[in-house]
């Protein structure tokens, strides 16, 4: 059993416990292993630079909270790529001018919107056929003080280049572990240190005053804040170095403003791989849930805290196996949740479920072919791998406490 961490959290089972968060890991390495298990982005052209490529990702993850994502991913990053080519492409023009050269006011709402520039099959699907091509996020006020924020800053000290603030921040330290963390504190004061609440007819407002505080703005590379709840940051970052998609795009955008070891950044790198640990788990209403948190998680732990909270806790948890020996698994690969929960816990599909009855009814052991049970259990394509695959083992079986089956 492990002992007790600081905040009091302690394990019981530690053997069924590694095993839970060690199929998770399986999973999530299989997340990765094909671009199509991730939506791509709807780039509104063909030939935007990587450095433009990771400002369109960057923006589209401000304006992704409560919206479903592939609105954000097929509409937004149309809109947001337009965005950041004006901005990239146009020094002379001043961000607030190119910002709301995009913003729209209509019956007291906002919305930003740009034009067609050709015909769009994705964007076909959401009824948009030519003329406009008009987006709202959930939080629009917010997000637009935050685009705002971000635009300045690169403005301000990295000739509006995303990719050259990202490198000056990795060379803060040679150290991966070190340098994600330096990355990642460097991202949130590129965007979201400066948050808050905003309403639909104080954006002006909230904009003058950011203005205001942005002056003089320098990164301050030693600071180091407690990030465990920066969702989207993380989610972006995490992206940048595990996606089979935007990691090659990240490496390239890196090489071109002068990262000598900027192959050191590819997703299959040792070192990088060694150093995911970093990484933080973008919280979010699926690994929070209860019948997840309570079926895998609340049986096995002790002085479990009265406000549950999925990124901090299974930090401590990690902490606490690390601790007693090796482990296959580092905190953010728990975001598999995001596709495992809606399919197995919220439909309660416990009887073909890894952590329930077990996979044997839907495990068809014919190599080559698609999957079965990671198809239904996250919605990836994988292709099956035969006897040998941990998946098919059961080995999970049953270590669900809210399993129905």
């Amino acid at each position: 059993m492990a002992g007790p961490h600081a905040s009091g959290l302690a394990i019981d089972d530690d053997v069924r416990l590694r095993r839970v968060l060690e199929t998770f890991s399986v999973l999530d390495d299989i997340r990765w292993e094909d671009a199509r298990n991730y939506a791509p982005l709807n780039y509104c052209r063909d030939d935007l630079s990587p450095d433009e490529q990771l400002l369109t990702h960057w923006l589209c993850y401000i304006a992704d909270r409560q919206t479903p994502f592939r609105r954000i991913w097929d509409v937004g990053a149309y809109v947001l790529s337009d965005l950041a080519l004006t901005y990239t492409r146009s020094p002379g023009q001043t961000v607030r001018g190119i910002l709301f050269s995009y913003v729209r006011r209509e019956d007291g709402r906002l919305r930003l919107e740009c034009s067609l520039r050709a015909e769009n099959e994705l964007l076909r699907r959401y009824g948009i056929k030519g003329g406009a091509v008009p987006f709202t996020s959930r939080y629009m006020p917010e997000d637009l003080v935050l685009i705002y924020r971000t635009l300045t800053v690169l403005d301000m000290v990295s000739q509006r280049s995303l990719a050259r603030f990202i490198a000056d921040a990795a060379r803060a330290a040679e150290e991966r572990r070190s340098s994600i963390r330096h990355i990642a504190a460097a991202l949130d004061e590129l965007t979201y240190a400066g948050g808050g609440t905003v309403s639909k007819d104080g954006v002006d407002d909230a904009i003058g005053r950011m203005e205001g505080a942005l002056r003089g703005f320098t990164v301050n590379r030693e600071r180091q804040p407690a990030l465990a709840n920066r969702k989207r940051l993380w989610c972006s970052l995490r992206d940048y170095l595990k996606s089979p998609e935007f990691n090659p795009v990240f490496v390239k955008a890196l090489s071109g403003f002068g990262v000598a070891d900027a192959c050191r950044w590819e997703r299959n790198a040792p070192d990088l791989k060694q150093a995911l640990d970093a990484l933080e788990l973008p919280g979010d209403v699926w690994n929070n849930s209860p019948i997840f948190r309570r079926g895998l998680f609340s049986r096995y732990l002790r002085n479990e805290p009265k406000t549950w909270d999925m990124p901090r806790a299974i930090r401590h948890v990690y902490e606490l196996l690390r601790d007693t020996g090796e482990l296959r698994f580092y905190p953010e690969q728990l975001d598999v949740s995001f596709d495992f929960v809606p399919r197995m816990c919220e439909r309660r599909n416990c009887d073909i479920c890894l952590f329930g009855s077990g996979v044997g009814s839907i495990c068809h052991r014919q190599v080559g072919q698609l999957c079965g049970v990671v198809l239904a259990s996250c919605g990836y394509r994988h292709r099956c791998t035969g006897d040998g695959c941990m998946l098919s083992q059961d080995r999970v079986a049953g270590h669900c406490a809210s399993s129905l089956a």
